[in-house]
């Protein structure tokens, strides 16, 4: 798990923002996370004993290979199995993730996307302040806040144990993983959240939902965010590859990127 205190120089933040984006985008913010720290890969034996490693790697709580049994069951197949894992999942961080991917294969059982839209509305009224630095000219440095210190504080809890949710929001991820539009009420609540990580992947999530009628709300916490924040939020618009939404994320990307794009490299 990343060292979120390390997390510092203005060249860094950006690129914080925007691997959360990226992540975001491949419905992946958490796989590859995996607590072992293994890689998704699963290679070199016959298809059967794939599935077999890759079920017995989520029993035993390595959420990154709920999408592999997929992969190597196929959908139909995967579905009861991955209802199974879930009926008897005794680790809180795999649960979602396996009601998160049923959702995503059509499972017609209500329960699992009820399950995960609930874990995404608690991390929104949860929701901490930036856990990065901010100063009056939108310039981000190195984190935790003092507005981020005195929120844990208010809730009891270490900086530490709530920093990396912080960073890296999850549950808006695993939420984003569904590709279910249900979803984008909750999307456009997280561009509302006092945390510019949540808001740039909510952003996100709205983008690869081909969600149109968010581009005003996205461009809104473009404006209200700090400068450094903004270019996060902004790339979401990009994934849209709509000429209007191209154009309401240029005041908030680097002129290099822009001119790139108005010169058709992207």
């Amino acid at each position: 798990m990343p060292n979120t205190r390390k997390i510092g120089p203005r060249g860094a933040i950006r690129r914080v923002l925007t691997l959360i984006l990226d992540f975001a985008l491949l419905h992946a913010v958490a796989f590859g996370q995996a607590p072992q720290g293994r890689p998704v890969k699963i290679g070199g034996g016959a298809g059967e004993d794939n599935l077999t490693t890759a079920i017995n790697e989520v029993k035993q709580g390595n959420y990154a290979y709920v999408r592999q049994i997929t992969v190597e069951a196929g959908q139909a197949r995967a579905i009861p199995i991955l209802e199974d894992l879930f009926a008897h999942a005794g680790n809180a961080d795999t649960k979602p993730w396996i009601a998160s991917e049923l959702v995503r294969l059509g499972d017609k059982d209500n329960s699992y996307w009820n399950f995960v839209a609930e874990q995404a509305r608690e991390a929104l009224e949860n929701s901490p302040p930036d856990f990065l630095n901010f100063d009056q000219e939108g310039n981000g440095t190195a984190g935790p806040s003092p507005e981020f210190v005195a929120w844990a504080k208010a809730h009891h809890v270490t900086v530490e144990s709530v920093a990396f949710e912080a960073v890296y929001p999850i549950k808006f991820g695993i939420l984003i993983a569904t590709d279910d539009p249900r979803a984008i009420p909750l999307l456009r609540r997280g561009l509302l959240a006092p945390n510019h990580q949540v808001e740039a992947i909510a952003a996100a999530g709205l983008a690869s939902l081909k969600d149109k009628d968010s581009i005003p709300l996205i461009v809104e916490a473009c404006k209200r965010a700090p400068k450094d924040a903004r270019f996060a939020i902004a790339m979401s618009l990009l994934q849209l590859h709509d000429p209007e939404a191209q154009s309401a994320a240029a005041p908030y990307l680097p002129e290099d990127l822009v001119k790139k794009l108005r010169e058709g490299k992207n």
